[in-house]
This record gives C-alpha cells, structure tokens and sequence, in this order.
C-alpha cells in the first residue's frame, strides 16, 4: 500500500517536473538557473535535501559506479529528462550539501549531486572530491 502511495504521488508530481525539465540543463554551467534549481527543489524531497535549497547554487556533478567521474549539467539533466521519458521515474541520484568550510574549500561550490553511483558519499569521499577541486585536479565541466 505505502508503494502504491509513493507512486502515485510521483505520478502527480509529472505535471510539476514538466513545466521546469525543457529548461534544464541548457548549459554547463556549475550554476544553477533558475529552472534548474526549482525543478530540482521539487525532484528531491525535503528529506533528501535535508533543507538545502537549489536556488542561487554552484554544484559539481559526479556519475559512474564509484561517483569518481565529474559530469556535466546537460548530461545529468538529459539522464533525467530520457528516464522520466521513458519510464516516469527517477534516476538514481543524490543531494550532498556543503557546509559553509566545504564550499570556502572548494572555491565556491554549494553541494554536490550525483547520479548513477554505486558507492555512497562518505566523509571521506567528500573530503577528496572538494581537495580535487580546489587543487584543480578535476577540469570542472563549463568552467
């Protein structure tokens, strides 16, 4: 029963994601539209964004099995727009918000979304990802 609810609320929410999903991922830009950050306040629950708001946001994009890869905005926005295309449900992804120390270290970047990863976002994880920025290791797509 508690499935048939899940799926019926997403199934409503298609009008919503429909209004924004054409104007997304436009551009490579780390920042966020306006389009993109209000369909991906809607996308998320409140729960998986734990409170953050896409509004005024820089992200990094990561994919692959381990979440190693950076990936650009059109390829995220077009993995979304194909899935819910195809099947109207979501892609596989998540939120991970900085902390005010992580976006200084990072140069800027508010959060970091990933897609498709098999291996969850540790500490750890997280800590690597923002050195590999701020050292300019990782060539962050539309910089």
């Amino acid at each position: 029963m508690k499935n048939y609810f899940h799926l019926l609320l997403l199934m409503a929410s298609m009008g919503m994601y429909a209004q924004y999903i054409e104007k997304c991922g436009l551009d490579n830009s780390p920042s966020l539209t306006d389009e993109e950050a209000a369909f991906l306040n809607e996308y998320f629950s409140e729960n998986e964004r734990k409170g953050f708001d896409f509004t005024g946001k820089k992200i990094l994009i990561l994919g692959g099995s381990a979440g190693s890869s950076l990936r650009s905005k059109t390829d995220y926005f077009k993995s979304i727009k194909e899935r819910l295309a195809k099947t109207t449900l979501p892609i596989a992804t998540n939120p991970y918000p900085f902390t005010e120390e992580e976006k200084r270290l990072s140069g800027g970047y508010d959060a970091v979304l990933t897609f498709w990863t098999k291996v969850p976002m540790t500490p750890d994880k997280k800590k690597r990802i923002i050195r590999r920025v701020a050292e300019g290791i990782w060539e962050v797509p539309g910089v």
